[in-house]
């Protein structure tokens, strides 16, 4: 049951950490400026890299998609509710 548990929180902040990424990303390149887009590009690639080099091994793979699949559904639900309010 830990690794079902360990899985799934690892599985939360890494959708969170993408949403993250993706929003940092997101602002720098859109401020036009050639260094923020060279750095918003090289920053999720070079994270890319460290996950690729040195992957966490996996004791429940049924804690990480599900982690995973309810970290996306909570990201609709928040998306959905932000755009509803707007």
């Amino acid at each position: 049951m830990s690794d079902f548990a360990g899985n799934f929180l690892l599985a939360l902040l890494l959708v969170v950490l993408l949403r993250v990424l993706y929003t940092v990303s997101a602002m720098l390149v859109r401020t036009g400026d050639g260094g923020n887009i060279a750095f918003g590009i090289a920053l999720p690639a070079g994270l890319l890299y460290i996950v690729v080099r040195n992957p966490v091994p996996v004791s429940s793979w049924a804690g990480l998609v599900a982690g995973a699949v309810f970290g996306v559904a909570l990201w609709g639900a928040i998306a959905l509710w932000r755009r509803r309010r707007s």
